[in-house]
């Protein structure tokens, strides 16, 4: 009795570490995180979890006692079911396989069959599967991606090496190492990053590796090439944080920039060079550009300072702004024809400042022009040559005047002689003849003689300075005695004159004779200036030690391009004149020790201006 107890006893123990058993499995078959069936030993399946079901997609109660190849690709059959048999036969079986879902859409998987043993003998097989699509996305994508990364390595133009951070060491080379430094990619591999690097780009080389850490970082050094010169490279490093034994490496990418690098220092040459130039023609020219149409673009300050514009007044303005009137407007359309087509042009042209002054500007025009041979714009650079002009004026002028004075002195001295004679006869036939008649035609070739040994008097002045006999003469009476003698000549041409005379000025010292002379002259041009009538202002006044004399007109005026040379041996406006009479002007004036000024506006008018000095220099001492 008592041995039958103990061996129900024994029993219940069994039944229970059965139950445990059990439910151990029963737990892991449950929770297992990922698809778990049983299959019988014909390959009917038994059991699924719900993991199964969400991953096949398909519901145990739908899948039970079908067999496992209605649920695998068609294509995979054999190969799964020769899995299916070792594992029967007690091999623990792994392999990759596709499954199928309820729409047949393939997703690959991981199986592990296990033999299920019942009283040591296989009754079924159970199956753990993982979805492994992503994973082999995953891993096609990478080795996808290591093809692309190992062509570019292998084919692109810069060097790209892979450092050991810690150690310096070159793990990887690329091809592009021979051809651009002449080494193999063996003599790279294995050895130190810093071997072939300029010895004064050492330190950037070692910061470059270790400042990788947050961001790529970017450095220029140099490396030496096999034939033993010296190669400006640029590098971009950027840190892989664990290489494959967890060191940390660098991915080093190289680019020569020797010859970016020599070509910077040509260009920072070459704009060195422009700036110099540019400072030197500031210095020396007056530099303008214009857009194609004409219109100014920009000056430099010495344009400016000689043109006494600002730059806000010259910008979008032509060049006409300046002009003098000097030149003729064909002049001007030559230049615009000549440029316009392309080629530069010279030449000299007379400009007015702001203020109303001539200048002379030396130019020479440069059209700059596009692909299409059109100009686009128009580089101007100048030189004030005034002064120039002016010495060369003077010297024409002192030419003539040598000439004429020459001439002068020859034709006076040749006159003179029979002149008197003639005089001397003249005043015997006076004194001899009675007759009424005959003493007022001896009268009349008296003064006709005196007249003329005036005017050789004239010459005489053009011929070298003269030793004038200066007296003390009232310049209101002086004027006077000259509207006396004009008057007539400005009724006939429909002329009024009309006096301003400032009353008490100071006599002046002067030769009346050749001051009368200088204002009859005057006043006629000015007479002669309006044909069809006008009026004539004539001014006298004091001003500090000096006395204005100032006629005024209101006639056809002179153009720009006359009015600068007034006064020249034989220029003259007038269709009958010689040019010496303002000449002989001037030169009185100057023997004065006074100036004659002319200003005058085309259609307007002009003003002779005459100063003379109260008292002439020689006098003062």
């Amino acid at each position: 009795m008592v041995k039958h107890s103990q061996d129900v006893l024994i029993d219940k123990q069994e039944l229970h570490e059965l139950h445990r058993n059990y439910q151990t499995y029963k737990s892991l078959f449950a929770h297992y995180p990922g698809m778990m069936y049983l299959l019988d030993h014909n390959g009917l399946i038994q059991n699924i979890n719900h993991f199964g079901d969400a991953l096949s997609k398909h519901y145990s109660v739908t899948i039970k006692s079908k067999h496992y190849t209605n649920f695998i690709l068609a294509s995979e059959h054999d190969e799964v079911n020769h899995f299916f048999y070792k594992t029967l036969q007690g091999q623990v079986t792994h392999f990759n396989t596709v499954f199928l879902t309820p729409d047949q859409e393939p997703f690959e998987v991981e199986l592990v069959n296990i033999p299920v043993y019942v009283d040591n003998e296989v009754k079924g097989v159970f199956t753990y599967v993982r979805d492994i699509t992503e994973e082999r996305a995953a891993a096609f994508a990478l080795r996808e991606s290591q093809e692309k990364y190992r062509l570019i390595a292998e084919h692109t133009s810069e060097l790209i090496r892979l450092v050991n951070v810690e150690s310096g060491i070159i793990t990887y080379a690329s091809p592009s190492h021979e051809t651009i430094l002449g080494f193999k990619t063996e003599e790279y591999t294995g050895h130190s990053f810093y071997e072939d690097i300029h010895p004064d780009d050492h330190d950037a080389v070692i910061h470059l590796l270790h400042s990788t850490k947050d961001k790529p970082a970017v450095a220029e050094f140099r490396r030496r090439h096999v034939n033993g010169n010296w190669i400006t490279l640029e590098d971009r490093a950027r840190s892989i944080p664990y290489g494959v034994n967890g060191e940390r490496m660098n991915v080093v990418v190289s680019r020569d920039i020797t010859e970016k690098k020599r070509a910077e220092q040509e260009l920072q040459s070459t704009l060195k060079q422009l700036r110099d130039l540019k400072y030197a023609l500031d210095e020396s020219a007056l530099v303008s550009v214009t857009d194609e149409s004409g219109k100014i673009t920009s000056v430099n300050e010495k344009f400016c300072e000689i043109t006494e514009y600002t730059e806000g007044e010259l910008l979008g303005q032509t060049h006409m702004i300046l002009d003098s009137g000097y030149h003729p407007q064909s002049f001007f359309d030559e230049m615009d024809m000549q440029i316009q087509s392309g080629a530069v042009w010279k030449g000299e042209i007379n400009n007015k400042t702001k203020h109303g002054n001539d200048f002379w500007v030396d130019t020479t025009v440069v059209p700059f022009t596009g692909d299409n041979g059109e100009p686009y714009q128009y580089v101007y650079i100048r030189k004030d040559i005034t002064d120039r002009k002016r010495a060369e004026e003077l010297l024409r002028t002192s030419d003539k005047l040598s000439v004429i004075g020459e001439l002068a002195a020859g034709v006076a001295h040749e006159i003179r002689n029979p002149l008197t004679s003639l005089k001397g006869f003249t005043q015997i036939l006076k004194s001899r003849l009675d007759s009424d008649s005959d003493q007022e035609f001896i009268s009349i070739m008296l003064d006709e003689l005196d007249r003329i040994n005036m005017i050789v008097n004239e010459f005489m002045v053009l011929a070298r300075p003269q030793a004038l006999a200066h007296e003390k003469a009232n310049l209101q009476d002086l004027l006077q005695n000259v509207l006396t003698l004009i008057e007539t000549q400005a009724t006939l041409n429909n002329v009024q004159i009309i006096t301003r005379v400032i009353e008490n000025i100071p006599n002046i010292s002067c030769n009346e004779n050749q001051i009368k002379q200088v204002l009859i002259n005057v006043i006629k041009n000015s007479i002669e200036a309006m044909p069809n009538g006008g009026e004539i202002i004539l001014s006298l006044y004091p001003v500090k030690n000096e006395v204005i004399i100032e006629v005024r007109d209101n006639g056809e005026g002179i153009p720009n391009y006359q009015l600068t040379r007034l006064g020249e041996p034989f220029y003259t406006t007038k269709k009958k004149g010689n040019g010496l009479g303002l000449m002989i002007c001037r030169r009185i004036v100057q023997n004065h020790q006074g100036t004659l000024l002319i200003d005058s506006k085309e259609g307007e008018g002009t003003v002779v201006t005459i100063k003379l000095p109260y008292r002439l220099s020689d006098e003062s001492r």
